[in-house]
């Protein structure tokens, strides 16, 4: 196998066989796990398939299929075809988001497809945070108090909000060197071990960060556009949350 720059834990395999294998330094909340789940739960998604996974020592070592395409950091498109990609991206999530979170563990948050939790934003992701039962008890740990506080000291409209957001399977890592593109058009998603079970409206900071590593200014413009903002419930909490999330997710 030869390394794949810059990803130095992706390796491709030699001779044109259209595999991957990928290292996670943990044996929880792997991109294994996520793909494991997502494979069984929604085939039709344009995500790597899992071929295999094993563990040697502190590390998991995932074996997948490899996409085709190139990614959209390394080779951008013109202005119309990468309004068509975007577009295509969001019906991409919108399928995401019809995957129904399993009844043993409704309304958690911050789960990976392990059951663990998922890298802590607090930390700058260097470790794995909790699992939460509910989006309201994330958002307290967020602005350090215990719940009661939190809602307490929090209005009672951006309460209800928040905890009437929908949970969905999110990807926190959406940047352009995880979205590939053939011919134009949308070819799949990569890199899904730190995705998991999240507030909705998490996603939408993905998108509307132009300071995050592997965001141009183009890209973050076009989900500034009308025809690209979500449903006007997700587009409320994700603004209510701006004033509430004081880390970068």
């Amino acid at each position: 196998m030869r390394r794949f720059i810059p990803t130095v834990k992706v390796r491709l395999f030699r001779f044109g066989i259209p595999i991957v294998m990928k290292t996670t330094p943990r044996t929880v909340s792997t991109e294994a796990d996520a793909l494991r789940f997502l494979n069984a739960t929604c085939s039709g998604l344009p995500i790597p398939r899992l071929l295999d996974s094993f563990v040697i020592g502190e590390t998991t070592y995932t074996i997948m299929t490899k996409l085709p395409g190139h990614n959209l950091l390394d080779r951008s498109l013109p202005s119309d075809q990468l309004e068509e990609v975007a577009t295509e991206v969001l019906d991409f999530l919108h399928r995401l988001w019809e995957i129904e979170q399993p009844d043993n563990c409704k309304g958690q948050v911050m789960r990976s497809a392990s059951g663990h939790g998922l890298p802590n934003p607090m930390t700058l992701h260097s470790n794995l945070s909790n699992t939460f039962p509910s989006t309201l008890h994330c958002y307290a740990l967020m602005n350090f108090k215990d719940l009661d506080h939190f809602v307490a000291d929090t209005a009672p409209s951006i309460l209800e909000r928040l905890a009437n957001d929908q949970v969905c399977w999110v990807h926190t890592d959406l940047r352009l060197q995880n979205i590939l593109v053939q011919d134009g058009r949308l070819s799949g998603i990569v890199d899904w071990e730190d995705s998991g079970w999240l507030p909705r409206h998490w996603q939408l900071h993905m998108f509307r960060n132009v300071y995050m590593h592997g965001v141009t200014f183009e890209w973050w413009n076009l989900w500034k556009r009308e025809r690209m903002r979500f449903d006007e419930v997700v587009e409320a909490v994700y603004e209510l949350s701006t004033g509430l999330i004081t880390y970068p997710l």
